[in-house]
């Protein structure tokens, strides 16, 4: 699988701090490495009560936050607030605020784009926009898996715990569809441009057949997986090409005209283009 796009959760370098939360990237081993785009610790280190908040635009991904120091940790998907010791988020149409109060840590990983279907035994559509609690999902496996990641000395040993958790789950499955993964490829490769119709066409199989997996795999529409594709790499563009106008950017990406642009902006980034780019506190 290589469905990937450039943009990523943790889409910076392999250390950065924000002044209060920071950020580090972790080696992903070979054979998770197909399915996994970022594995990385977020650090909030201030003890006071003022915390750190950021906002993380869809990506038509899921992750999974596992959490090792702190008990204060909150992040909160349009207005829902969980607070398990480990959860996964499915960030495939809509942005995250994520907010850090007091000490706190925990491990994100990032799966690729309908990846995390060979790691969780449910319909991605049923968590789509979510967030879901790890111990819904794997039982006792989840609470096992937290108590090692707590006990362990540093970061690294607790991502190499975390992978052989995920090593182990995905041993486990023995269904994937694999011309999902190939249709993935397709729409990004077209930067979200390819038609369902079109898509269909090349797949060789109806519309309904085509929404029907599309929906249990990633958790999208073919329509609205291809929308939120075109919108990451508008991002992409306005982040390498600076110098661009929006009108040039909403024309390269792909867009009919400017009104569908900002439209697709507010929807998955609660802004317009213009306040986007004027806003230190959104990762993209």
């Amino acid at each position: 699988m290589n469905s990937s796009t450039s943009y990523q959760f943790c889409n910076f370098n392999s250390h950065i701090t924000d002044g209060k939360m920071q950020f580090h990237l972790y080696n992903i081993i070979p054979a998770l490495q197909p399915y996994l785009k970022v594995i990385c610790s977020m650090e909030n280190e201030n003890n006071s009560c003022e915390g750190s908040s950021f906002r993380v635009l869809p990506d038509t991904c899921i992750e999974l936050f596992v959490t090792y120091a702190g008990s204060r940790q909150t992040v909160s998907v349009t207005g829902l607030q969980q607070q398990p010791n480990s959860f996964i988020v499915s960030r495939m149409s809509k942005y995250m605020d994520v907010q850090s109060q007091g000490r706190s840590g925990f491990i994100s990983v990032c799966f690729h784009p309908g990846a995390a279907a060979h790691f969780f035994s449910v319909a991605m559509n049923e968590v789509t926009d979510m967030v879901v609690g790890l111990n819904d999902l794997w039982k006792s496996i989840a609470a096992e898996m937290e108590d090692r990641v707590v006990c362990a000395i540093d970061n690294e040993e607790r991502v190499s715990i975390i992978q052989r958790y995920l090593l182990h789950q995905l041993e486990k499955q023995t269904k994937t569809d694999k011309d999902v993964e190939h249709w993935l490829w397709q729409v990004n490769y077209f930067k979200g441009q390819l038609s369902v119709q079109e898509l269909s066409r090349k797949a060789n199989i109806s519309q309904r057949q085509l929404g029907r997996r599309f929906n249990q795999t990633v958790g999208l529409s073919p329509k609205e997986f291809s929308r939120v594709t075109r919108f990451i790499h508008s991002l992409t563009y306005l982040k390498k090409y600076p110098s661009l106008t929006l009108t040039e950017i909403a024309n390269e990406s792909g867009y009919y005209d400017q009104a569908h642009f900002i439209h697709d902006y507010k929807d998955y980034s609660g802004y317009t283009p213009g306040e986007l780019v004027a806003d230190a506190g959104v990762l993209y």
